[in-house]
């Protein structure tokens, strides 16, 4: 059930576009609603969420990104993702609403891990 997330996140290190931009839309369902702290406003179309993406992997090429927990309730998963590695690694956690195929719905992000 929580396979496309996984994958969400680790298309985020991909360098190939194309392959990355697979990912991400595989990963999705037939409607999304993203946002985290870096977002002005809701992403609501695959594309808004692939063009997003593509920025921060300008911004920070072959960084990558890892899921090092996720637990479930139903149909929603909360993940923690870790971008980069080392002493410079930052944290968030995402709560994810996925659908009947474990697709995300709804995708939102916070800075930390919360502790």
């Amino acid at each position: 059930m929580t396979a496309s997330v996984e994958a969400f996140f680790t298309a985020w290190g991909l360098a190939d576009d194309a392959a990355r931009e697979a990912q991400i839309t595989d990963s999705l369902g037939a409607s999304i609603f993203y946002a985290d702290p870096r977002t002005e406003a809701p992403l609501t179309d695959a594309a808004s969420v692939v063009g997003y993406v593509a920025g921060f992997s300008q911004m920070a090429p072959g960084m990558p990104v890892t899921v090092p927990h996720i637990s479930t309730t139903l149909t929603f998963a909360r993940a923690t993702v870790q971008f980069g590695e080392g002493d410079r690694a930052q944290h968030g956690q995402y709560i994810a609403d996925l659908d009947d195929d474990g697709k995300i719905t709804r995708l939102v992000g916070f800075v930390g891990t919360g502790n």
